[in-house]
């Protein structure tokens, strides 16, 4: 009698064995979270396509809005936040600015300095504006007034020309190029700051070599080339106010990754391996873990260049 009942427990087994190979419900229980979070991310990657190209009314856009207006209402919003007095728009440094912006749009060049090596202030005066001390900031690949100016803020020499209290006008211009340096339809953003010249004092120009550590302006000891930086949506978000939380994100995106890649690597080789039945715990936590890791991806997306 005891040989009969070990028998069937023995077939029992071998059938529990051989289930596990068969689509049956709690089979496909163990895997479905893995829908939702390849759904998570598809949805993810075709979103930020989405955001890298904006359109209007179904035409590809270079900006959704960029005017001077604006540019001048977020600057001196910026300005009075630091505490600086507000400036004026100057038709002169206007003039300039856009002369500036038309020059890079026609010859394709992204610098300060033009393909023969004039520095900016050639434009300032051709424009005719007489200054004590001039500033340029330059961007292209931002959406909008806010965003350029927020670019702006994320780097220290670019904000140090914003905040000047040494200025107290500026000038904007811009232009839409339809293959802006190999980056596809771009708007070039120019903004010209600037104190007028006071009695006795001629303009100034750079007479020492320049460096790629401070802003870029007529001080010759400030004046310089510098390095272009890509500005993340989070910080055009942020406005400026936390310039390293791209790197902060990113390490959360790779310690995610890391655990994911260790956690369900280690499952998949149980399963298909060595043959072995597992289980996804925390469903619900591990969907919404990629879903953050998405979103931090799509924010840490380049929303614009600065130099």
């Amino acid at each position: 009698m005891q040989k009969q009942k070990a028998r069937p427990t023995s077939i029992q087994h071998k059938k529990r064995q051989g289930a596990h190979h068969r689509q049956s419900k709690p089979y496909l229980k163990v895997y479905w979270p893995y829908v939702p979070m390849l759904l998570i991310v598809i949805g993810g990657f075709v979103f930020n396509a989405w955001l890298s190209r904006p359109q209007v009314n179904g035409v590809l856009a270079y900006a959704t809005e960029i005017s001077s207006q604006k540019l001048l209402e977020t600057t001196n919003k910026q300005r009075s936040t630091n505490g600086k007095s507000s400036l004026a728009i100057n038709d002169k440094l206007t003039a300039a600015a856009q002369a500036k912006a038309n020059d890079m749009a026609k010859r394709n060049y992204w610098s300060h300095t033009t393909p023969e090596g004039n520095a900016p202030w050639v434009f300032v005066k051709d424009a005719g504006y007489a200054y004590q001390k001039a500033g340029e900031n330059l961007a292209y690949g931002f959406n909008s007034s806010s965003d350029t100016v927020a670019g702006w803020m994320n780097s220290k020499t670019h904000r140090e020309n914003l905040l000047d209290v040494s200025y107290s006008e500026v000038g904007f211009g811009y232009a839409n190029v339809a293959n802006f340096n190999k980056s596809g339809p771009e708007t070039v953003v120019v903004a010209m700051y600037g104190e007028p010249q006071t009695a006795g004092i001629a303009n100034q120009a750079p007479t020492s070599a320049p460096t790629n550590d401070s802003p870029v302006t007529s001080d010759s000891s400030r004046y310089g080339e510098p390095a272009t930086l890509a500005v993340s949506r989070i910080q055009s978000l942020t406005g400026g106010s936390a310039p390293w939380i791209s790197f902060a994100v990113g390490l959360f995106i790779g310690g995610a990754l890391i655990y994911m890649t260790f956690k369900h690597g280690r499952a998949f080789k149980r399963a298909f391996i060595h043959g072995e039945e597992f289980f996804l715990h925390h469903p619900v936590l591990d969907v919404a873990l990629v879903g953050l890791v998405m979103v931090g991806y799509i924010l840490t997306q380049t929303a614009g260049v600065i130099r």
